[in-house]
């Protein structure tokens, strides 16, 4: 992990202007994601696409049908995991008001924690099934750790700068970041960012066996982060994308702006690899670093979009960190919110978290609600329980990794005086 990176020297203000979400509750722009977040309704079901049998756990959150977006030809030519993210760059771009190719110098961050890991698993079949003759040249490509971001790079036009980030439980956000950071040293106007992973047959099938995923011991298998009932995770799938633009570019041709990027940080918790106590210990600086650069107070936070991964070590360590920082032992003041139940866990989760922060809550008003929370691990936890209005000026997104990495973007409702982000 590397040492915390923060803002300090001149900066630019950067928006949002553009969302596109492929997962488990839709497939749309901003106004598709509104409207599933509001309905509170976990699209986390049996797994469809291939057999659990053997397997402890057997359910996931699944995305549907693409054919409708995809052209014949892609289909056939584009990896399943490719197809999440060509997708969802498209669907940021329309939303934004723009057409693939007519942004020039387009940049590109796209996180992932497996990649096609499916195609490597043919490839590397193959080869045992068959020996060099079942090396399959077309599925290679897709072996390649970036060939989800080159398949939309084309499909989009993007010829700015681009990468691949693998960050375990927090590629997207960290690609946002990332992404950020592109426009306010002027590498990029307009970035594409986010995060994109599939369920994959041979994946799942070692994740629920090393007891990764619920459940782990006694108890039914769900998703209940913060809940009683909670023992692990359930993995989803998806893309979601978000497209960040410089704000004098984006008021220039007219954007829709969602929200402003104020502030970001990420590093370490120094954590052990293996659970979470020694962080309770640890002081919330991320949280902290990102707050002072985002000029803001914890005071002034109105919304906090959780990790709420299930596991609950790990979403006990959350809620001790976010009280350091909010609650000083009295409770936390922003009202909270988290999507994992919605779509289970994957590296399109951290974008679906900046993108519902910004288009749903700071410019549609509206707090989603918990979905599934009975019995609450303690008392005081501010989440909705269906869907409220919030009139929120600055949310924060928080992530925390399993191994100790943490991050933290605050995102603001756009007012007449632009957030300069400033990077180090």
């Amino acid at each position: 992990m590397p040492p915390s990176r923060t803002a300090t020297g001149p900066g630019r203000a950067v928006v949002v202007t553009g969302v596109g979400t492929v997962s488990a509750i839709g497939i749309g722009g901003a106004d598709t994601l509104a409207l599933r977040v509001a309905e509170g309704v976990s699209r986390i079901g049996p797994v469809r696409a291939f057999s659990t049998e053997g397997c402890p756990s057997h359910l996931g959150g699944e995305v549907g049908d693409l054919a409708s977006h995809l052209d014949p030809q892609e289909t056939r030519r584009l990896s399943r995991v490719s197809q999440f993210a060509v997708v969802a760059a498209r669907l940021a771009l329309a939303d934004a008001g723009l057409e693939p190719g007519s942004v020039a110098g387009l940049g590109l961050v796209l996180g992932s924690e497996y990649g096609d890991f499916r195609s490597s698993e043919e490839f590397a079949r193959g080869y045992l099934q068959r020996g060099p003759l079942g090396l399959s040249p077309m599925v290679f490509p897709n072996t390649v750790m970036n060939a989800m971001a080159s398949q939309v790079a084309i499909a989009v036009g993007a010829q700015g700068p681009m990468f691949t980030l693998n960050q375990a439980g927090m590629a997207g956000e960290v690609a946002i970041a990332r992404g950020a950071l592109l426009i306010v040293t002027g590498r990029a106007t307009a970035v594409l960012a986010g995060g994109v992973d599939e369920l994959c047959p041979i994946l799942y099938q070692e994740l629920t066996r090393l007891r990764a995923t619920s459940p782990r011991g006694s108890g039914p298998e769900g998703c209940w982060p913060f809940d009683r009932r909670a023992n692990g995770t359930v993995t989803g799938e998806g893309a979601t994308l978000v497209l960040l633009e410089a704000r004098d570019r984006a008021e220039a041709r007219g954007a829709p702006i969602r929200a402003e990027l104020a502030g970001m940080a990420w590093g370490g918790l120094l954590a052990p690899a293996h659970g979470f106590p020694a962080a309770r210990r640890r002081d919330p600086v991320v949280v902290r670093r990102a707050l002072a650069l985002a000029g803001a107070r914890p005071e002034d936070v109105d919304a906090a979009y959780l990790t709420a991964s299930g596991d609950p070590a790990q979403d006990e360590c959350e809620l001790d960190l976010l009280d350091r920082v909010f609650g000083g032992g009295r409770g936390l003041r922003p009202r909270l919110a988290a999507l994992t139940p919605l779509v289970g866990e994957h590296a399109g989760l951290g974008g679906l978290r900046v993108a519902t922060a910004a288009a749903v809550t700071l410019a549609g008003g509206v707090l989603p609600p918990l979905v599934g929370l009975a019995h609450p691990v303690r008392d005081g936890l501010s989440f909705a329980t269906r869907p409220e209005p919030c009139p929120a000026r600055i949310a924060l997104v928080h992530g925390i990794a399993r191994g100790g990495g943490h991050v933290a973007l605050v995102l603001g409702r756009v007012g007449p005086e632009p957030r300069l982000l400033r990077v180090a």
